[in-house]
This record gives structure tokens, sequence and C-alpha cells, in this order.
């Protein structure tokens, strides 16, 4: 299929929108942009496309460079995370045939990459997604990105109301939208049926969509203008109760404000909406939306809400059929205690799956895809921690359920704890990266594990640690009590040393979205990422030995303050000069060469 012959970009939205309740999966597949993608890459191979228009091409569907040459990071949508048995299966032979290290990640976002894929690997992996309902389209570049929802949605106790249906009508108007293929920079958007948890970070989005309810009536409270990176944001109320046959007006309202914001385009490093709302004042922004508002027709949700069929869960029997928790263990009671919780169901229960820095193997996915068949309604969820949640587990099936994890490397207590360290891929693969995000999360999780005695503290358990590999913050550095993201130092002779700047205090999940916190930084502090490990360490003996009765790591900042903390950080951050026994000091984790920032251009801003 040549350029000339390709449908116009409202023509492929139509389509979109007519194919939505055929489709297998939330975002519909179009057999087309394949075929395109296809010929993309053989016009590029043959010099006869430019890199630049060639690289927003292929971002649009989902495949990102990496740093590596000729090697692209896959990713794959999952709109609020929801994943099938037949999912996860195809992204496992994915992972089998063409990813060489034979693991696919799961990210703070809900999604999952693929990294080391080549570009003609990347279009047969396209196929395959197309037919269990999962897609790449728009999954990278200046477009609305995965939208993200609770793990709890449908199951929450103290939920509304369900969120996905809204959810799924969001993604459908949005994707192949002509207004949303070039925004001035990537959207993030979230939603929750749960005014009173937000696990999903709702002020940390560029839009957010919070339940709420007058009388018999249904509606969202709706946040713009959250972020992170080098200008962190919390987003700001846009309208306190927007009835839900209103919210995808509002919607198109915000895209077109944002979409005609060109001066955000002169400078792509610095055009998320959260800058543009700093630029001209958040009055001045909502005035814009209203003017807006005023020419958006309506937009009736309903055709779009259905969930397609395969992602209805139909709940298993709570017949135990004499199996059941036989000699349940020390082990699996602690992970039942740490990693499941009470649905709103009577006799069903919500299991989290401790994916250890969201790394899942070939061999898991399948495994898994076999779990939620046995164990669950049908579907597992990502969660933003990385991890994934399995629900409508009868509380009878929950000894078997440990077990099968167990066999299959996956059933670490303790989920979303200070041993569930978040990290993002860092100089794995990012071109952005500064440092070895993921080989320090690794560390640090070897340290505390080491420290058993540290570990029986329940509110040490409590603390989250997060670790990015540059101040992007991928791994939501900003919200975490411990958060780290990558910087570089220099020895007494002028050479580089990877090291962190750290971020404390960070609050996020427990409460209202209100509640929601973004970390202090320390100024002035650095430490060398090999001594990061002991310093983590050391700031959780320190808040073991001295905090109060049932006070909480942030609690306990805030009554004692940050000027001890300095001082462990000034502790580790002497460097000694380059020699046989500190040239461990001079490389990153699991690299075995000296350290140099080498930091590419990155393609989020493409």
């Amino acid at each position: 299929m040549t350029q000339k012959t390709r449908r116009t970009q409202a023509d492929k939205h139509k389509e979109s929108l007519r194919l939505a309740k055929k489709s297998r999966g939330i975002i519909p597949y179009l057999e087309e942009e394949v075929v395109e993608y296809r010929d993309e890459v053989k016009e590029f191979r043959a010099g006869k496309v430019e890199e630049a228009p060639f690289m927003v091409f292929r971002l649009h569907q989902g495949v990102y460079g990496q740093r590596q040459p000729d090697a692209q990071m896959f990713r794959i949508k999952a709109p609020g995370g929801a994943l099938t048995p037949e999912a996860l299966e195809t992204v496992g032979e994915i992972v089998k045939r063409y990813a060489p290290l034979r693991k696919g990640h799961l990210s703070t976002r809900e999604n999952i990459q693929i990294h080391h894929m080549t570009l003609e690997d990347c279009a047969e992996a396209m196929e395959l997604l197309g037919r269990v309902g999962l897609s790449t389209r728009e999954a990278c570049a200046n477009t609305v990105r995965n939208v993200v929802a609770p793990p709890e949605s449908g199951v929450c106790a103290d939920e509304l109301f369900d969120v996905m249906p809204y959810l799924a009508a969001y993604v459908r108007y949005a994707v192949r939208h002509p207004l949303t293929q070039n925004f001035p920079r990537k959207f993030k958007t979230s939603f929750t049926g749960c005014a009173e948890h937000d696990s999903v970070i709702s002020p940390m989005n560029d839009f957010a969509f919070i339940a709420q309810t007058r009388g018999e009536e249904r509606g969202f409270k709706v946040l713009v203008g959250g972020g992170t990176s080098i200008m962190p944001k919390l987003g700001q109320t846009l309208y306190d109760f927007v009835p839900v046959e209103d919210y995808l007006r509002v919607a198109e309202a915000v895209w077109r404000v944002y979409d005609k914001a060109e001066t955000l385009r002169k400078n792509r490093m610095m055009a998320r909406i959260k800058v543009l709302i700093h630029r001209i004042g958040f009055e001045a922004f909502k005035e814009m939306v209203d003017e807006e508002l005023k020419t958006v027709g309506p937009i009736d949700p309903a055709p779009l809400m259905e969930v397609d069929e395969v992602y209805k869960e139909i709940p298993p029997s709570l017949t135990v059929n004499g199996r059941g928790e036989e000699e349940p263990t020390g082990a699996f009671l602690r992970w039942k205690e740490s990693n499941t919780l009470s649905q709103r169901q009577e006799g069903y229960r919500l299991a989290y799956v401790t994916v250890p820095q969201g790394d899942v193997s070939a061999e898991q996915f399948f495994a898994l895809a076999e779990v939620v068949r046995e164990f669950t309604g049908g579907t597992a969820r990502a969660t933003t921690e990385q991890n994934l949640a399995l629900r409508w587990v009868p509380e009878g099936r929950l000894s078997e359920l440990w077990k099968a994890l167990d066999r299959i490397g996956l059933s670490e207590s303790h989920a979303n704890s200070i041993t569930d360290v978040v990290s993002c891929p860092g100089t794995d693969s990012c071109k952005l990266g500064i440092t070895s995000s993921t080989g320090l999360g690794r560390a640090v999780r070897d340290e505390l594990f080491a420290s058993a005695e540290l570990l029986e503290d329940p509110m040490v358990r409590r603390m989250h640690v997060k670790i990015s590999g540059c101040p992007n913050g991928c791994s939501q550095h900003h919200v975490a009590n411990l958060g780290f993201h990558g910087a570089a130092m220099k020895g007494p002779s002028g050479q580089q040393i990877p090291a962190y700047e750290l971020f404390l205090g960070g609050s996020y999940g427990a409460g209202r979205a209100e509640e929601t916190a973004y970390g202090e930084r320390l100024p002035r502090a650095k430490a060398p990422a090999k001594m990061v490990p002991k310093l983590v360490r050391m700031i959780a003996e320190d808040f073991h030995k001295r905090r109060g009765p049932e006070e909480t790591f942030n609690g306990f900042l805030e009554r004692v303050g940050t000027g001890h903390i300095r001082e462990l950080v000034e502790s580790c951050a002497a460097i000694p000069p380059l020699n046989g026994a500190s040239e461990g000091l001079y490389m990153d984790w699991e690299k075995s060469v000296a350290y140099k920032v080498e930091r590419g251009e990155g393609e989020c801003s493409v």
C-alpha cells in the first residue's frame, strides 16, 4: 500500500469507531496499519524514507528506538491494565520468538514493553497482538498514551462505580482521532472509581477522571496539568463534577486547547500541558476550555462503552471441592496477609503477584495464562507498581494459587512494599538513561532482604523505593518515600562516577487524590550508585530505631527533619582515588567497564 492510497486519519478514526463493538479488544485492530508499517520499513531500509519522518511514523505504531543500534523497544498498550489469558500467551510467544533476553517488562503505565526487537519482527508481533485484542497503536509519540485504571476496578469495596466502560469509550474515541496525532507532547490519562483510594496517582497525570456521584447521577471530577520530570506539578481541579454523558466533550475541549498551543511546539522538551498551564495561569486555561466546550457538540459515550466479551469476567464457583488451605505454611500466610485483599463480593479476594521490577520471562507469561484461567474470573490486571493483580480468586483456593505462583517463581510476599522496588530500564536500553537503574534496583532488594530483622517492622515495610535512570521519572520516583534519579559525580582526578540524587517524603495511593505529594529533593546531595543500597538500609534502620509508635516514615521526617539523612548521604559520598581497590565504585551496577555518561536524544518528544 503506497502513501497515495492510504486513507486519511479522519477516515481511519471513523473506521476505528465503527469497529469498536466488533473488536476483540478495547482498541480496534486495523490490518491496513500493519501493511503500511511493513511498507514503510522496506522503504526506510532501501534509503527511500528519511529517518526523521520514519521515526514519527513508527512511534505511532508503538515502536521506540533504543540506545543500541537497530534495536527497538516494542510497547504494548493494555488499557486499564486488562490482560486475558490469550493476551498473556501471545505476549509470551512474542517474547519467545523475538526478544533476545526472553523477557517482557511491565511498566508503570500498565504497558508491556519488549526490548531488543528488530523493525521487521515488530510487524509480525503486531499481527499476533491484533488476534487477541491488544494493540501498540499510539503507545508512543505525542498522542494519548495508555490509559490507566486501578486493578481493583469493579471489585473495590469503596468504589462509587466501575470506570472500565468509561475508560474503554475514552480510549476508543481518542485512538486514531485526528486531534490526538500530533500534540505538542505526550498526553497521559487516568481513571479511578475510588474517590477515597487513589492507586493510579491521579494528580500526576496530564488528565484524570475521578468518579463522583450526585444522588443517582454519575460523573467525574476532572483534574488537569499533572506531571513530573524537571518541573513536577500536581494536577488541578478543572471541574468538580462532569456528568458521564459529557466527559468525552470535556476531553475533546481539553485536547483542542492543547493542540492549538503552537508556542509549545518550539521546544518539545518543555511542552507538556502542565507547561501551558504554568505559563498562562490555570484560570486562563480553564476559560479556554470553557470556550471550546461551547463549540463541541454532544458525544454519546454509550456506543463505545461496552467492554468486549473477552474482558468480561465470570466469577469461579466458591465451592472448593475438597481442595483448600491444607497445612498452610508460614510463607503462604505471609503472602496471604500482604498480597491479598477482600473484594466487595463476598467470598472472593484480589491477589497481587509481585513481579520483581516488572520483568516476566516467556515461560512465566505462559504459566500466568494458565493461572488466570484456573483461579480468576478471566483477566489479570497490570498495575502502576509493575505488578499483576488476579481478581475473583475464591478464598478457599488461595493456598493453591500461591503454590502455583511459587512453582513459577512469583510467590514473593509484600507487594507494593519497601522490597518491591520500582525501576525504569535506565541505561539497559533507554537513550535518555544516565545510570543502570535496574541494576541498582536489584542491589537494593538484595540489601534489604539481607536485613531480615529490619523487615519485621511493619512501618518499614510500608515504605516505597522508586529508582529512575534519569530525571524524567519513568519509575515515578517523585512520589516515593525514598526516590532516586540518576546523575553523575566526579572522582578526585575528574573521572565520572554513576550517582543518584535523593527525593524524600513522597506520598500516594493510600488516600484521596488530594493527599498525593511529591517528595522533597535533598539539595546538593548525591551518593555514588554503588553506595545507594547501603544508604537505603541506613535510612530504614534510622527510621526503625527512632520512630514513634505507628509513626510513618513521612511523619518521622516531619518530626525530626532531614538533617540526619543528609549526614547519612554525606557519609556515603566520599570518593577515593581510582585504584584496584576502588575501581568498582567507578563502574555502574552490573557493568564491567568504567562509567561514562552516554546520553542520546530520546524519542519521547519527537
